[in-house]
């Protein structure tokens, strides 16, 4: 995006939660309009992510792209890194 193009990287992961009770689910675009495809990403791919996965920690960098005249509209995301497992998870 710093450079004009209608893309951006995120991050995805499932991570402990700080008071050690459980987990939650962290979507974090490079820059903010990157969360969505972010969220477009988890959305597409539940039902792998669950069954590869299911309740341990995880994380990936996922690429999305934009609509060039808006971009608040997701046009594709991708995994763009193997997905992390924690060793301890």
């Amino acid at each position: 995006m710093d450079q004009g193009e209608a893309s951006d990287y995120a991050y995805v992961g499932r991570l402990p939660r700080p008071d050690g009770k459980g987990t939650f689910l962290y979507l974090a675009g490079t820059h903010a309009p990157g969360t969505l495809p972010a969220a477009r990403f988890v959305s597409d791919n539940i039902v792998e992510l669950h069954r590869e996965l299911k309740n341990r920690l995880f994380s990936t960098i996922v690429a999305g792209d934009f609509d060039p005249k808006d971009r608040k509209k997701t046009i594709s995301t991708k995994s763009v890194t193997p997905i992390y497992r924690p060793e301890s998870s």
